[in-house]
């Protein structure tokens, strides 16, 4: 690569193709960074490069015990929450984190499923998880359909991509929170329980 592309490969949907998203370099730094991780890059025009990811270590994962006849209380929520995502995996996952936590859930795979979802039971939704990244119509566009269609029902964004640059994107348009991806049911837990209270 030469310089110019070199500084701008991590910036989301950079691309030096007439067509694509140029979304991976992006999604791929806000997972490793998600893993208090980085990313070495190392290119010569002409001869090629490569990318390290450079992850902290530790000498042995840390298991708290759980005090003799004492269990933490797991906050549980209720009510429906519309999940939008098109990785099928993605989805099952996240549905059965949902349901764990106690909520009804509507899936849907893009854009447009969500916003029929939405049309049929607009009043009933306490939440939407929503993924930015999808074929048809993106997150973004779901989102402001969303707010014109019900502005008051609770959106967390989730994506791969950087959190700071996304946030600076979606600043003042109304988003409840935003959700790193990759993540698990703490997280998901914790960012609901903020939200929805």
């Amino acid at each position: 690569m030469d310089d110019a592309t070199r500084a701008r490969i991590f910036e989301p949907f950079f691309s030096t193709k007439f067509a694509g998203r140029g979304l991976g370099l992006s999604a791929v730094q806000g997972i490793v960074r998600g893993h208090r991780g980085a990313l070495e890059v190392y290119s010569a025009e002409g001869m090629g490069t490569s990318i390290k990811a450079l992850f902290p270590a530790i000498a042995a994962p840390s298991i708290a015990e759980p005090e003799e006849g004492v269990e933490a209380p797991r906050w549980r929520g209720q009510g429906k929450i519309l999940l939008v995502d098109d990785d099928e995996t993605v989805r099952a996952v996240a549905e059965r984190f949902l349901r764990g936590l106690g909520f009804d859930v509507l899936c849907a795979h893009d854009g447009f499923q969500a916003l029929e979802m939405l049309e049929s039971c607009r009043d009933e939704l306490v939440a939407v998880l929503l993924d930015l990244t999808m074929p048809r119509m993106n997150g973004e566009e779901c989102f402001h359909e969303i707010r014109r269609l019900r502005d008051d029902v609770p959106v967390i964004l989730a994506s791969g991509y950087n959190e700071q640059d996304l946030t600076q994107r979606f600043v003042g348009r109304g988003f409840a929170d935003f959700l790193q991806k990759p993540y698990r049911r703490p997280q998901l837990a914790a960012k609901l329980k903020v939200v929805l209270g």
